[in-house]
């Protein structure tokens, strides 16, 4: 069995230290011309310029960079010293894929692309980094890259939505809508959507139950705001809600280490940074694999997003969060080729009373090479 070992290096501390913009860089453009080049077309060029990058190569990489480029608190220069920092292994590959495009308008794109860094001889992954939501515009005859424009100088927590749905659910469609709206707008919320009957249900998963999420839709968020239903007043909340939340301070950090993932299943080693003295009595770790590859639809026939397909859990209150826990899941019958791990401590007493906390979260991103 071919593991695939991923490790969380530079990229990750790069996008929680400081503010943006804190070093001044002067950077070479592309050269203009009169070449019109389309945004796909862009694209190959950026597949192009990491292929087979190397020292000598260096500069092409940097002239894909707007000067003004911000991704999630990542300015162009940090992004260049890390690309550029792989390049001191010997045996090192830079592969582009999962590139797509659309048009803002004729001078502006969103372009969402992953970079995957390993060992030409082990084929170990030595960073694995997905760019979503990537502005690009295009100036003086080619397109640069602009970053989201995120610029994180606080960091703030992963906000989790727990979802409880079922796909023939006729009320349902206006609550996903609204919750992959508000996961579209805030980089650090996401949802998981748990199907309480139906094909998609997840056998053995109790986490409808603890909620008491008997009725579709309904939705908890961050453990504490409960919201059923899907009236406009509803839909109001969930924005109100999350609008709050998304603000809050990061309580515990999560580092995912020796993670390795196969057509069996995905396994890691979670390490938490807590607070010296945080009371841990009733807290669990929960563990969680979301895609969006499964066939059913909504009753509007549009496609489903953030199912879930497998969940585990495991109590932490007895053990020293500085030891990190040992977590591994796998799903019924195959392992999704594109999903997503979603890592979150949580306050959970026996019973629900809307006080159940999460502790912010983590997510992995894991699709086929």
């Amino acid at each position: 069995m071919k593991l695939k070992i991923a490790m969380i290096s530079l990229l990750a501390l790069l996008l929680l230290i400081g503010a943006c913009d804190r070093y001044d860089h002067d950077f070479t453009k592309l050269p203009t011309g009169d070449v019109d080049i389309d945004l796909e077309t862009f694209m190959s060029i950026v597949d192009q310029s990491f292929a087979g990058l190397n020292e000598e190569s260096f500069a092409q990489v940097q002239y894909l960079y707007a000067e003004d480029y911000i991704h999630n608190g990542v300015s162009k220069g940090e992004r260049l010293a890390w690309i550029e920092s792989f390049l001191d292994e010997p045996g090192v590959s830079f592969t582009v894929s999962e590139s797509e495009t659309h048009y803002v308008d004729e001078s502006h794109g969103i372009v969402n692309w992953r970079l995957t860094i390993s060992t030409m001889d082990t084929k170990a992954i030595l960073a694995d980094s997905l760019f979503v939501g990537e502005k690009a515009r295009f100036e003086e005859g080619i397109w640069l890259l602009e970053g989201n424009k995120v610029c994180i100088q606080d960091p703030k927590q992963l906000v989790i939505a727990e979802y409880f749905t079922f796909d023939s659910c006729p009320n349902c469609p206006p609550a996903e809508a609204k919750l992959q709206e508000l996961q579209d707008l805030h980089p650090n919320f996401i949802y998981l959507e748990h199907h309480i009957t139906n094909a998609l249900q997840v056998q053995g998963n109790d986490t409808p139950a603890y909620y008491s999420a008997y009725s579709a839709p309904t939705a908890v968020f961050q453990g504490s705001a409960k919201v059923v239903g899907s009236a406009d007043a509803d839909l109001q909340n969930y924005e109100s809600i999350v609008g709050d939340l998304v603000n809050e301070d990061i309580s515990i950090g999560y580092t995912l280490e020796n993670v390795t993932y196969d057509e069996e299943g995905i396994s890691a080693k979670v390490m938490m940074d807590a607070p010296t003295g945080m009371d841990i009595s009733d807290m669990y770790l929960n563990y969680v694999i979301i895609t969006d590859e499964v066939s059913q639809t909504n009753v509007n026939g549009d496609p489903l997003h953030n199912v879930v397909r497998a969940v585990g859990r495991q109590a932490i209150s007895e053990q020293d969060l500085e030891d990190g826990a040992q977590i591994s899941l796998v799903t019924a019958g195959f392992m999704p080729s594109s999903y997503k791990l979603v890592v979150y401590a949580q306050y959970r007493p026996q019973t629900f009373t809307n006080e159940s906390r999460i502790f912010g979260g983590t997510v992995y991103q894991v699709s086929a090479m």
